[in-house]
């Protein structure tokens, strides 16, 4: 696919999608000269109440369809209202790395460094550049990039780090009915990376009928995602078999800590912990070394870290009960995943639902009634 073809199908993209909200806003408004702005129109602000959170969804769906041409037209619709946003700008070198097309992708990921996406380690991983990775475009912008990184870092100095106990806030989700005087099953629902509780709290709404309560902790360590702040549940490269191991195992114990507060606030009668990419990643290797805390595992798009626990410990935790969610077009961590991770706790005993569905890496509705009919079994 060309550049020209690209361009002409955002162009009209953005036309479709911005001529209700900003066209018609922007007559006789020249907004590169300020001073000739007649700021008393009356409808001179109304871009400010445009819904950006309705782009940001379309552009994750379409990326997430594989329709990379209609997510870059949406990523760009959001980059008109917010230049600095280095998430979005990163989303868009992505659909053009998807595309094949090396010199957009290196354009706008340097953009993305520059509002603040610094990650430098998530891009030489980042499948979403397989294809562009070799070109000469690309060498160029992460050779300028890395150097840029290694000056700035020589600039603040050196980094060391000291543990520190710290508060987080952890969302709470009752039952519409709830009976104090009632016991009910709990779920904890770890948050991929990147996200926080805010986000991962509103899967309460598809499980249909709710009658369970359901906590989201944040994870211990934010970084910067363009113009926001993003979390980890741990800290530092997984190469790093110093601080990694460390601050794994403490998120796992802090896990443990909001368990154990919920059961005592709460009159809990079943346990579960769930997770998405990196917070299913943490729900195997907690909910197994901690398996006396729980009932069962809910597992969404992760993978089981064989390197992080031991046969032994996989299983002493088979009397868990399992169910593995995974899509079979995920791209962030691979389908394969699911599987192996099925594969290896079958094989120790458990009993495991696998739930496949055609999509990516996402939790659709329809897995999450799935996991309501596994918990009523």
């Amino acid at each position: 696919m060309r550049i020209n073809k690209v361009y002409i199908t955002v162009f009209f993209i953005l036309c479709l999608i911005l001529a209700p909200s900003v066209q018609s806003q922007d007559h006789d408004v020249d907004w590169s000269d300020p001073e000739s702005i007649d700021i008393f129109q009356d409808d001179l602000g109304d871009f400010l109440d445009t819904d950006l959170s309705e782009y940001s969804q379309k552009a994750y769906d379409a990326y997430q369809a594989g329709e990379w041409e209609t997510a870059a037209g949406y990523y760009l619709a959001l980059l008109k209202y917010n230049i600095t946003d280095g998430g979005s700008l990163y989303n868009l070198a992505c659909c053009f790395g998807l595309m094949g097309e090396a010199e957009l992708a290196a354009l706008y990921l340097e953009r993305a460094y520059a509002a603040g996406f610094t990650d430098l380690e998530h891009i030489s991983w980042d499948p979403d550049f397989d294809s562009v990775r070799e070109s000469d475009a690309w060498i160029e912008s992460i050779e300028r990039l890395t150097a840029l990184a290694e000056e700035q870092e020589v600039d603040l100095g050196t980094v060391f780090y000291t543990k520190s106990p710290s508060f987080f806030e952890c969302r709470l989700m009752l039952p519409d009915d709830f009976d104090p005087e009632k016991s009910y099953p709990l779920i904890v629902g770890l948050h991929g990376y990147g996200a926080n509780p805010d986000s991962f709290i509103t899967l309460y709404e598809r499980f249909g009928t709710r009658d369970f309560i359901y906590a989201s902790p944040r994870a211990p360590y934010p970084f910067s995602v363009g113009n926001r702040i993003g979390y980890s549940w741990a800290n530092g490269d997984e190469n790093d078999e110093d601080l990694w191991p460390q601050a794994a195992a403490m998120s796992e114990q802090y896990v443990i800590e909001v368990v154990e507060t919920l059961k005592v606030r709460f009159n809990v009668d079943e346990c579960y912990l769930m997770g998405f990419s990196q917070g299913c990643g943490f729900t195997y290797m907690t909910g197994i070394q901690y398996d006396h805390h729980f009932d069962g595992l809910i597992c969404f798009g992760g993978w089981l870290d064989t390197e992080w626990l031991t046969e032994d410990e996989i299983a002493e935790a088979n009397h868990l009960r399992v169910f593995i969610g995974h899509g079979n077009e995920d791209r962030m961590v691979e389908f394969e995943s699911g599987t192996m991770a099925m594969e290896t706790l079958e094989t120790a005993g458990y009993d495991v639902t696998f739930y496949e569905f055609d999509g990516a890496h996402r939790v659709p509705e329809e897995m999450c009634q799935a996991v309501m009919d596994w918990l009523n079994e």
